[in-house]
């Protein structure tokens, strides 16, 4: 049993130090980029990170060395640190799909908020830090009920946000390998609130005693070596810090931009003419349109990318990669 948990604790400790490795870049794509996505994805890998150690530092590294108080404190600031991972996650996914505008972030904090304040509030209120005890140690009564449903209910509520997303992906997008990649994400989120939802139940109703079981077998593990993976592979062929200077060329860089922020074919034949650096003047008379009109494409390129003149546009243009095709 000894030796099992010193593997499991390796295994942990591995896929932080590999997330360890995988923020930092997240944090140069961000700051080359600035654009909502890269945002989105350093939030995401930020939060896992610091749940990742919270969690592995509450019921791994300070075992029975410490008091009862400090132990339960730890458990809710890995509690605590758990909602924002999933908030971050739903937040990916919102950035990630394009429903930014249909599944608005915030109720999805409202949700996480709400969630958090009960089931700690509940969690304190009702004995939690009585006892050593890995799991919760609750009285008896109407405020167990609602700690119980409270988790139950937001469990449920991230898996209901999960299956909107995968329709809306099946609705709005038709390339297969970008479908793919976006259900995987939303797949992901829907894999650890299920276990989060079984986690919960051996909490309440089996003894500590099977909880290591249960625990060892957290899909957050694996989903975080392979999105750390990932985020390794997608920064080696994104190449922010230009090692290798690979680019594309520009007709498919304009594409790359075009598909990734959904513009409309008139603001991609706008593009196009604005990094071949013709004037709006030029533009309205190539596509036999007011000046009036290219000049309301423009803003709208400049909104949808987030950019807030020609150079930045261009700036992005000029930075697309193999990986952004």
């Amino acid at each position: 049993m000894g030796l099992a948990i010193d593997l499991y604790n390796f295994i942990y400790i591995a896929v932080i130090v590999l997330g360890g490795i995988s923020l930092p870049l997240t944090l140069i794509l961000q700051l080359k980029e600035k654009d909502k996505y890269h945002r989105a994805l350093t939030l995401f890998v930020g939060a896992i990170f610091i749940y990742m150690i919270t969690d592995f530092v509450t019921y791994y590294f300070i075992g029975e060395t410490v008091s009862a108080d400090v132990k339960f404190a730890m458990i809710t600031i890995s509690d605590i640190f758990f909602c924002a991972l999933t908030l971050a996650w739903m937040y990916l996914i919102q950035i990630f799909i394009g429903a930014e505008n249909i599944l608005k972030t915030r109720y999805l904090v409202l949700l996480t908020v709400i969630y958090a304040v009960i089931s700690q509030v509940l969690s304190i209120s009702l004995g939690r830090y009585s006892s050593y005890s890995m799991y919760l140690e609750v009285e008896e009564g109407l405020g167990s009920v609602v700690l119980q449903w409270s988790n139950v209910i937001y469990v449920i509520a991230v898996i209901l946000v999960c299956l909107w997303s995968a329709f809306y992906v099946g609705k709005t997008t038709r390339e297969r390998k970008v479908q793919w990649l976006k259900l995987l994400l939303i797949l992901s989120l829907m894999i650890y609130m299920l276990y989060v939802a079984v986690w919960d139940y051996m909490t309440w109703f089996r003894p500590e005693e099977k909880l290591i079981n249960i625990y060892a077998l957290d899909p957050m593990l694996l989903l975080y070596a392979l999105l750390s993976a990932a985020v390794i592979f997608y920064f080696y062929k994104k190449d922010p810090l230009k090692i290798s200077g690979a680019q594309v060329a520009p007709e498919d860089a304009v594409k790359a931009v075009v598909n990734r922020y959904g513009l409309s074919d008139r603001e991609a034949e706008v593009l196009e003419l604005l990094n071949m650096g013709q004037s709006n003047m030029q533009i309205a008379a190539e596509l036999s349109i007011s000046e009036n009109t290219v000049k309301r494409h423009v803003n709208n390129i400049f909104k949808k990318t987030e950019t807030q003149s020609r150079h930045e546009i261009l700036y992005k243009i000029s930075n697309i990669h193999e990986i952004d095709l």
